[in-house]
C-alpha cells in the first residue's frame, strides 16, 4: 500500500490500466449493442422484403374475388404447417383474408392500429424468439395489412451465444491485450522517468560538506528543467552562505586571540591570587571554545584528505603529554598503553591530534573526580577508556552531533562541539568513532580499520 501511494510510476500505470480496462469494457458493450442492432436491422430488411413479395401477389381472380396468387415455391414456404415462417393478409377492419396454417393470431393483437411499417418481437413459452412485421399495402385505394412472422433460430442462437460467452471471451482476448499494454506502458514510463530518477539519485549525493555539487541539467525534460535549475541556484546560494559563515567563524575566532592575550597580561598584574586563578580559569574556557570554533571551521573548509603517513602511537603519546597537567590539576590519573607498536595510518597529524585532545577533554570533564582515564593503541584504533557513568544507547550517536549532550552532562561546562570535531576528523580519514559502554565506564573508539 505504501508503494502504491508513494510511487508516481505505479500510480500512473494503475490509473492507465484501470482506464484501459473500463474503455475495453465500454467498447465491448458498444460492439455488443451495435452487433445486436445490425443483426436486427438485417432481420427487419428480410421481413420487409418478404412482406413486399407477398403484397405483390395480391390481385383479383377471374370472377373478381381478392386473392394472393403465390407461386408454388412461396406456397410451400408459407402455407405449410411449419412454424418457422408465417404470413397473413388482413382487411383494414382486421378480418383475415389469407393466412398460413397455424398462424399466430394472438401475437398480432394490438398491432393493427400501428400504421406504415411496424416491427415487433416476442418469445413463446417454449423459449423461441420470433420477429414480426406489419406492413400496410395500398391496393385499389384500400389498405391491406400484410403480416410476416419468422422464427429467428440463428439470431436467437447468436444472441444467446453473446450473452453466455461475452464475459469469457472478453477475458480470453482482452486479458492478454491489457497485459501487453501494461508491459509497453511500464517500458514507456521507465524511459520517460529515467531522467527524473537519475536526478533523484544525484540529489542524494548532496551533503553539507559537498555543497559545490550540482544536479546535471542535461537530458532533462523541459517540464522539469526549471525545477532542476532552481535547485542548482538554491544550492549555489546555500554554498555561498555556508562559506561566508565558515569564514566568519574562522576570522572571529582568530581576531579574539589578541584581546584575550591582552586580558591575560592584565590579569597577571593583579595581586589577588584567588581572583587571578578564577579569571585564568575563565580565560582557559574561552580559549578552549575559540580553539574548538577554529577546529570546526578548519575541518569544514578542508577539501583535501590525508597527505602523509602518521604514527598513531606518537600522536597518542604527545596528546597525553599535552593534556597531562590538566588531569593532574583535576586529580585524575591519565595512563597510556601501547598494545600495538609503530601503528601507522595515512592521515593528517594535526587533525588527529586535535581529535584525540577533544576526546581526552571530554573524558576529563564528564568523569567523576579521582577516576582514571586510559589511552590504548591497538588494532588500528585509538581507545579512550574512562570510568564514568555508561552512556545510554539512545545517546551514543547523538553525542557526536554539534551542541548535543547527554541529560547527565547538561550542567557540565562546555560548548558541545568537541565530539563533533572528533566525528569530522574521523570522516576526513575514512575512519569511524563510536562508543562502547561497559558496566563501569565507556570506551570511545577511533577506528581506522
Amino acid at each position: 500500500m505504501s508503494l502504491f501511494t508513494r510511487s508516481l510510476r505505479v500510480r500512473i500505470l494503475f490509473n492507465v490500466f484501470l482506464s484501459s480496462s473500463l474503455m475495453m469494457l465500454l467498447l465491448a458493450g458498444v460492439i455488443f449493442v451495435q452487433t445486436t442492432k445490425l443483426t436486427e436491422s438485417l432481420v427487419q430488411e428480410e421481413l420487409l422484403e418478404q412482406a413486399r413479395k407477398i403484397a405483390s401477389f395480391i390481385e383479383y381472380d377471374w370472377i373478381g374475388r381478392l386473392q394472393v396468387d403465390l407461386p408454388r415455391r412461396y406456397k410451400e414456404y408459407y402455407t405449410g404447417t411449419s412454424a418457422y415462417h408465417q404470413y397473413a393478409v388482413l382487411t383494414a377492419s382486421g378480418d383475415v383474408l389469407f393466412s398460413s396454417d397455424n398462424f399466430m393470431h394472438d401475437q398480432i393483437k394490438g398491432t393493427l392500429s400501428k400504421g406504415g411499417k411496424h416491427y415487433f418481437n416476442f418469445k413463446t413459452e417454449d423459449g423461441r424468439y420470433y420477429a414480426g412485421l406489419k406492413y400496410d399495402y395500398l391496393f385499389e385505394e384500400k389498405i391491406y395489412p400484410v403480416y410476416v412472422i419468422e422464427y429467428e433460430e440463428e439470431f436467437s442462437d447468436f444472441i444467446r451465444e453473446l450473452e453466455h460467452n461475452f464475459l469469457r471471451n472478453l477475458l480470453i482476448y482482452g486479458g492478454p491485450l491489457l497485459l501487453i499494454q501494461a508491459i509497453c506502458l511500464a517500458w514507456i514510463f521507465r524511459n520517460a522517468l529515467k531522467p527524473v530518477l537519475e536526478a533523484a539519485r544525484e540529489a542524494r549525493k548532496i551533503k553539507f560538506d559537498n555543497l559545490s555539487f550540482r544536479l546535471n541539467e542535461q537530458h532533462i525534460h523541459s517540464e522539469l528543467l526549471p525545477l532542476i535549475h532552481g535547485m542548482n541556484i538554491s544550492l549555489a546560494r546555500l554554498e555561498k552562505g555556508v562559506e561566508n559563515q565558515k569564514y566568519f567563524i574562522a576570522n572571529a575566532a582568530h581576531e579574539l586571540r589578541t584581546p584575550i592575550s591582552i586580558l591575560k597580561a592584565r590579569i597577571a598584574s593583579l595581586k589577588d591570587e584567588k581572583e587571578i586563578f578564577m579569571l585564568n580559569e575563565d580565560l582557559r574556557n574561552i580559549n578552549r571554545l575559540i580553539s574548538q570554533m577554529l577546529d570546526v571551521s578548519r575541518m569544514e573548509l578542508a577539501e583535501a584528505g590525508p597527505t602523509s603517513e602518521v604514527n598513531l602511537n606518537e600522536i597518542a603519546q604527545k596528546a597525553c603529554q599535552d593534556i597531562g597537567p590538566l588531569f593532574l590539576e583535576a586529580r585524575k590519573d591519565l595512563s597510556f598503553e601501547q598494545q600495538a607498536k609503530n601503528l601507522t595510518v595515512y592521515g593528517n597529524e594535526d587533525t588527529l591530534s586535535r581529535a584525540l585532545l577533544n576526546l581526552l577533554e571530554n573524558a576529563l570533564k564528564h568523569t567523576p573526580p579521582e577516576t582514571p582515564v586510559k589511552v590504548i593503541v591497538k588494532d588500528k584504533a585509538i581507545i579512550v577508556r574512562d570510568y564514568g557513568k555508561p552512556i545510554p544507547d539512545e545517546h551514543k550517536v547523538k553525542i557526536f552531533e554539534k551542541f548535543e549532550k547527554t541529560p547527565d552532562s547538561l550542567n557540565v561546562s562546555g560548548s558541545g562541539l568537541g565530539l563533533s570535531i572528533v566525528k569530522k576528523a574521523a570522516a576526513l580519514h575514512n575512519a569511524s568513532i563510536r562508543v562502547e559502554s561497559r558496566a563501569n565506564g565507556n570506551d570511545f573508539v577511533l577506528d581506522f580499520g
